[in-house]
Order: C-alpha cells, then structure tokens, then sequence
C-alpha cells in the first residue's frame, strides 16, 4: 500500500461514517416540557420500544401498520431505520412530530415533540405510551412525571 492510501483510506472511514450518521435526525429535547426522547435525561426520557426476537423489517411493518392506523397521524417518511411521522390536533391544528429509529438490537429510539407552545400537558408522552400498548410492548410503561 502507497503513502498515499495510508492517509486516504481513515479518512475516508472517518467520513462515510459521518455521512451515515447525518441521515439519522436529533434525537435530543429541548428544555422546555414539550418533548420525550428516549436519548434524553431527567423527566424528558422514556424509555425505547422493545421488542424481542424481530428483525428490522418485521418491527418497521408493526410500526407503520399502527401509525397508519392513527387518527391525525400522516408518516411524512420512512426508510429501513427510521419512521418520521407528524400528528395534527384536531380542534387547533397544533403539530407534533414523532420520530421512530430502529435499532439492529430489537429496540425502538423515540422522540415525540410539540412544535409550537411550552407545554404539552403530557400529551407527547401519552402518545409514546399508547403507542408502546398498541404495539404489545410491555417492557416499560414509564410513569407520567409529576
């Protein structure tokens, strides 16, 4: 191997995993009460979906199946590892955005967020936890904070 593929090669390792790692979105909060993440800390997180003995594809089927299924629920997009889906209030029209990414280990990292307002009354975690019930997931229902 020249000189050249010495220094070329990492760097190229080096970028196509950041590139990679650039088609996944943010899974953080933001500090105001709004949002659930299951990457998130304090009274923010919840924990991921579970599910055992499924591959990625069968998790993604269920998962799409449910949210299809939604009232007010329209999956914006999806991909082998990630489902991002909006969630319309009926009456005043607010949206939340939940995002899905499946995990090779059988788990689900989860997001669901408010776009507008402070607040969400534990309306994004209601949601996340409904959906774990729907799914047959029994792992861990978290608990709405006080």
């Amino acid at each position: 191997m020249n000189k050249s593929a010495h220094v070329t090669l990492p760097l190229l390792l080096l970028l196509s995993s950041l590139w990679v790692q650039a088609d996944i979105p943010e899974l953080t909060c933001p500090e105001s009460p709004n949002c659930v993440s299951s990457l998130a800390s304090g009274k923010q997180n919840i924990s991921p979906l579970s599910f055992h003995k499924s591959d990625a594809s069968q998790i993604k089927e269920k998962l799409i199946a449910t949210l299809q299924n939604w009232p007010n629920a329209e999956i914006l997009s999806s991909n082998d590892q990630i489902i991002i889906t909006v969630f319309t209030t009926p009456w005043l029209k607010f949206k939340d955005d939940l995002i899905l990414i499946i995990r090779s280990n059988g788990t689900v990292d989860v997001r669901s967020s408010s776009r507008v307002g402070y607040y969400d009354f534990g309306t994004n975690r209601r949601r996340v936890e409904l959906l774990r019930a729907a799914l047959g997931d029994k792992s861990s229902i978290d608990a709405e904070p006080e």
